[in-house]
C-alpha cells in the first residue's frame, strides 16, 4: 500500500513512520510533506497513492486548504490535536481520525478499519464542499507546540506532549518533563501560559503557582480541608494540591 504522511511535527512523524514499519512492512511511504504548500504540490503532479495520513494543523495553514479544489478518491486518516469537529464531521464519512499525542494501539485500529473497508462498496464521501465546510468550521488555535530554555550557551526545546507540569517559584516559571522529572526555566509566567498558550483541553491551573498537563496525571485523592493531592509522572519534592477552591472546575475538567 502506498501510503502518504503529511506532519510537520519530526516527532510524530517519526513515531507514525516506527508504527508502519513494525505493523504494516509492506506499506510503502511513498510521499512525505510538512506544509500545505507541498501538499499542494503533491496535489498538481497528480502522484498515486492508496491511503493519506494527515495532520490538520500545519506549520502553514489548516491542511483542508490543499484538499479545496480536489475530490480524494484515496481514504484519509486525519490526525489532530483538536476533537471538537473531529468527532462531528467525520463521523458520516469514510475516513479515520486520530488525536494527538498519537497512541500506537488507536493508529493500528484505523488501519483495520480501512483494511475492513478496502473492497467493499462504501467509497470516501469527500469532495470539496466537505473541505470548505471543514475550513470553515475548525478554528485552530495557535496553542504552543513547544518551549524553549536557555541553559547557559545551549538552548533546549521541549515539546508540549512531553511536559507534566509547569510551576512558578519565587517568580520565576519551571516546566517539569514527564520522564526524568527535570525542570527548566522558561520566559512565561503562569498567567501568560494560562490565557492563550497552552491548550485547556490539556492544561489546566489547580492553584496559584501549578499548571498541570492531563496526560501527566496519575491519580488523585482526598486531602486536607477539601484539597485533593495528585500524583504525576514527574517526581515533585513538594506536593502538587488542587486548592479547595478550584477543585470544582478541576473535577469538571478532567471528566470532559
Amino acid at each position: 500500500m502506498r501510503t502518504a504522511i503529511i506532519e510537520d511535527e519530526p516527532l510524530a512523524l517519526k513515531r507514525i513512520e516506527r508504527i508502519i514499519q513494525q505493523h504494516r512492512p509492506a506499506w510503502e511511504i511513498a510521499f512525505r510533506a510538512q506544509s500545505v504548500r507541498e501538499l499542494q504540490t503533491f496535489f498538481k503532479k497528480e502522484q498515486k497513492i492508496d491511503l493519506m495520513l494527515c495532520d490538520i494543523h500545519l506549520a502553514d495553514g489548516l491542511s483542508f486548504k490543499a484538499f479545496k479544489d480536489t475530490n480524494p478518491s484515496f481514504p484519509i486518516i486525519f490526525i489532530t490535536a483538536y476533537d471538537e469537529y473531529a468527532l462531528r464531521s467525520f463521523e458520516h464519512n469514510c475516513v479515520d481520525y486520530i488525536l494527538k499525542p498519537i497512541d500506537e494501539k488507536r493508529m493500528i485500529q484505523s488501519f483495520e478499519k480501512l483494511e475492513s473497508l478496502n473492497g467493499s462498496q462504501v467509497q470516501p464521501q469527500m469532495n470539496s464542499e466537505f473541505f470548505e465546510q471543514m475550513l470553515h468550521n475548525y478554528q485552530v488555535k495557535p496553542y504552543k507546540k513547544r518551549f524553549l530554555s536557555k541553559i547557559g550557551k545551549r538552548v533546549k526545546f521541549i515539546p508540549v506532549e512531553e511536559i507534566s507540569y509547569f510551576y512558578s517559584e519565587g517568580g520565576v516559571t519551571y516546566l517539569v518533563e514527564k520522564e526524568g522529572s527535570k525542570k527548566y526555566l522558561i520566559d512565561h509566567s503562569l498567567q501568560e501560559l494560562e490565557e492563550g498558550m497552552l491548550d485547556p483541553m490539556k492544561f489546566h491551573r489547580i492553584n496559584r503557582s501549578t499548571i498541570i498537563h492531563l496526560d501527566g496525571l496519575v491519580e488523585m485523592k482526598p486531602y486536607i480541608n477539601g484539597r485533593l493531592l495528585l500524583s504525576m509522572t514527574a517526581v515533585s519534592d513538594t506536593k502538587i494540591v488542587v486548592a479547595r477552591e478550584r477543585v470544582n472546575e478541576f473535577k469538571n475538567w478532567i471528566n470532559q
